[in-house]
């Protein structure tokens, strides 16, 4: 074989197949329940929790959250502006409006309908 020579080896059936299997996966929505507190102390949970829904479509139910810090904020703020989640919001309360609203996070965090 010459250095001009390619070998151009075809792209099999089961390759294509196994991609679309993996998006049509990934493009179910996983849904999330905010705890009532989301403070501090329950960050590295957080975290974690969030962690494991990188690569994915989610739903984040926040109607349940009471309290919610600043720390707590820039964490959703950081996990929904990663590239590889698309995030929306279903139900969030009336207080997590009102802190993300106070920081001015709303349309930042997706919030911008929110009822502060």
């Amino acid at each position: 074989m010459t250095e001009n020579e390619q070998i151009d080896e075809p792209i099999s059936s089961n390759t294509l197949d196994s991609s679309k299997n993996e998006k049509s996966e990934k493009s179910e929505w996983e849904k999330i329940s905010l705890e009532s507190t989301l403070t501090l102390p329950q960050l590295m949970d957080f975290k974690e929790q969030l962690h494991q829904y990188h690569g994915s479509r989610v739903q984040l139910n926040g109607e349940k959250v009471e309290r919610i810090d600043t720390a707590a904020l820039q964490l959703l703020l950081a996990f929904i502006n990663s590239p590889d989640v698309t995030v929306g919001w279903i139900e969030p309360s009336k207080e997590l409006c009102k802190a993300a609203s106070l920081l001015g996070l709303n349309s930042h965090l997706g919030l911008s309908s929110c009822h502060s």
